[in-house]
């Protein structure tokens, strides 16, 4: 959370406000996943102490229950499901996938020094794509504690918000959780569910509840089969009331050779607890159970069937009576088991394989997910690039706006392996013709772009493939589009210049007020196509943060990075095997983030809801000077969202 829009000034350019980065909503959002990191990861801003911090304010199971809970109040509002997943240690904002990435959760909780005026900083999902979206990081100078001091499920029930997308835009009322001074809460006000519903919609019903309901044993639905041993149902308690009754039959051979295992699973999935109970056709409980615990919410059921099988009944209904009584499931029934191994439950989304059914625009795949007036992505899919010369193509479009009115094309697309596909995307129009477009994100196995004055009740096509000259030209990828109105992301041009084949310039220096999420992107510009120029970012010590390198005639490359606030040096080095001077042209933003609440009290609960006003933000957040060593370029990029037609 933020204490305030921050504003952003350079020398020779004008003020403006930061572009919000808040407001789009994840792009799956009925599939997110969550995770605690473990003590000793490393931060941006420094070596995790999560469980270090909070074992004061009571046992690991109490507040990491604290925080699920906060992030499930808001969950069980809107079509949100979170899955608890392992943390496998990794640096927060580590390259990987902006969303399902298996080696640990989309929203990431972690611990580490922060300013003494702020309890917690989350960053929110965004179009420039990011491991770093949704992850909350509590400061390890506060005092946090359980119902005292500074209450750990009203801070984490902030940062939730933020993690959702809200901002401190939507505070206007003081019992909003997402008000900017810490206040003591109990749950979220009206003006909270009505701003997250905006974004992902009114929890929906479950397909089973919308075909008629199966909320009685006259009324309760049949399982399909999944395989010749497995039925298997995909379902969801919508409301803590939402009860679900499934129905199968056992064949009479079972009872001979095996028994009926029923599963829930949830792990991974969502926080719901709930309770299954199996009836005969007598309406006799022949086995139930039941887990209250968000962390450890599978179950396992067995009972030996009847001489000659029979029908059963399953009822599936929430164990606690709060928002955990609520979320996804998956329900499985297995039988003629003969060795005891039982059909697995994948949780883990993957690629859909073509054949190369969808290589020309002819053969597109049609795509359309959401249908609501929310701001949901419009399409969402789990491709594959099955080999070096795989296309897939996508059409898309939406009827959420009157015909023809202007709106902004996002898509997206990242490599879901450990080692990510490195894909690249192309625009059409209804008639086949390139449509031009600006990269926001071009970043090992992401690439984002937006199509400004796209219209909407008109046909794109999206086509996705791999790069040239990629690492990995093959494997599962995310592929996301959204057409919106949300105002455009905008960089700042920082700095341009030339440099010699060989050369390096003399240091830049770069000024940052705040530490933040900052987005970079580097163009080149040269005589020939492939001529390339690398920058590199040292800290006050002389340590390299990163680098990046950009080739002439391709799109700008860019890269998301958490940066403590201090002073940068920038330096610029043309590839020796440039044919002559390489132009360059480094641009920069701030993405928003949530930084706060305010450290206004640490007494438990306060008696008054109103927080002192926050204090008033510097007058930038970032500031570029060059070097009167590096001269300008008026031939260097203008900007990162060039247009590209290719």
């Amino acid at each position: 959370m933020k204490f305030a829009r921050l504003g952003s000034t350079f020398e020779t350019l004008e003020d403006r406000s930061l572009p919000t980065t808040f407001g789009v909503p994840w792009a799956d959002p009925e599939h997110l996943t969550f995770s605690f990191v473990p003590d000793g990861a490393q931060t941006p801003l420094g070596t995790n102490s999560l469980s270090q911090l909070l074992n004061s304010a009571g046992t690991s199971p109490q507040w990491k229950l604290e925080i699920l809970r906060a992030f499930q109040t808001w969950a069980v509002n809107a079509n949100i499901n979170i899955g608890l997943v392992t943390d496998g240690g990794q640096v927060l904002g580590a390259v990987g996938a902006v969303q399902g990435d298996t080696r640990f959760g989309d929203i990431r909780i972690a611990a580490a020094g922060l300013s003494p005026d702020v309890l917690a900083s989350t960053s929110p999902f965004s179009w420039t794509g990011t491991t770093l979206s949704g992850d909350m990081v509590l400061n390890s100078n506060a005092r946090f504690g359980i119902g005292s001091a500074y209450d750990l499920y009203s801070v984490a029930l902030h940062e939730a918000g933020h993690a959702f997308g809200l901002d401190h835009d939507h505070d206007e009322d003081e019992t909003s959780a997402i008000h900017s001074g810490y206040e003591y809460q109990t749950g979220l006000s009206a003006s909270d569910i009505a701003h997250l519903q905006e974004l992902y919609g009114a929890r929906r019903a479950d397909a089973y509840d919308l075909a008629g309901g199966n909320d009685t044993v006259a009324r309760a639905s049949s399982m399909p089969r999944n395989s010749v041993t497995q039925l298997l149902v995909n379902g969801d308690l919508t409301t803590m009331s939402d009860v679900d009754y499934y129905k199968f039959t056992a064949p009479a051979i079972t009872s001979m050779i095996s028994s009926v295992t029923v599963r829930l699973k949830t792990a991974g999935l969502s926080l719901l607890t709930a309770r299954v109970t199996v009836f005969d056709a007598a309406g006799n409980v022949v086995a139930s159970g039941a887990s209250t615990d968000p962390m450890n919410n599978d179950l396992l059921l067995t009972f030996r069937p009847g001489l000659f099988g029979g029908n059963y009944t399953i009822k599936v209904e929430g164990a606690r009576n709060d928002v955990f009584d609520i979320g996804g499931y998956k329900l499985a029934v297995d039988f003629l088991s003969i060795t005891g191994l039982l059909s697995p439950i994948t949780t883990v989304l993957t690629g859909v394989l073509d054949g190369h059914t969808d290589d020309v625009l002819a053969t597109a795949l049609n795509l359309q997910t959401n249908k609501s007036n929310d701001a949901r992505f419009d399409a969402i899919y789990r491709g594959v690039l099955e080999d070096s010369y795989d296309v897939d193509n996508y059409r898309v479009r939406t009827d959420r706006y009157a015909p023809g009115t202007s709106v902004t094309l996002n898509v997206m697309v990242w490599g879901l392996d450990a080692n990510p596909v490195d894909a690249r995307v192309r625009v059409f129009d209804a008639n086949g013709n390139a449509v031009a477009f600006q990269v926001l994100s071009n970043d090992r196995g992401l690439f984002s772009v937006q199509v400004l004055n796209a219209a909407a009740g008109k046909d794109y096509y999206v086509q996705v493939f791999a790069r040239t000259g990629a690492v990995k030209a093959t494997g599962s990828y995310f592929f996301a589009a959204d057409f919106n109105q949300i105002a455009p992301l905008v960089f700042d041009s920082v700095a341009t210049g030339t440099v010699n084949a060989g050369a390096t310039t003399a240091g830049d220096t770069l000024a940052l007020n705040k530490a933040g999420v900052y987005q970079f992107a580097l163009n080149a510009q040269g005589e020939r196509a492939g001529d390339s120029i690398t920058m590199t970012v040292y800290d006050a010590d002389g340590n390299v943060v990163f680098t990046l390198t950009s080739v002439a005639g391709q799109p700008a490359v860019t890269s998301s990075r958490y940066l403590k606030a201090g002073t940068y040096t920038v330096k610029y080095t043309g590839a020796k095997s440039n044919v002559s001077r390489i132009g360059y042209g480094l641009f920069m933003t701030q993405l928003s983030e949530g930084v706060g609440p305010y450290a206004t009290s640490t007494a438990s609960p306060p008696t008054s809801q109103t927080a002192p006003p926050p204090p008033p933000p510097p007058s930038s957040s970032y500031s570029y000077t060059s070097s009167p060593s590096n001269p300008s370029s008026p031939s260097s990029p203008s900007s990162p969202g060039y247009p590209y037609a290719y």
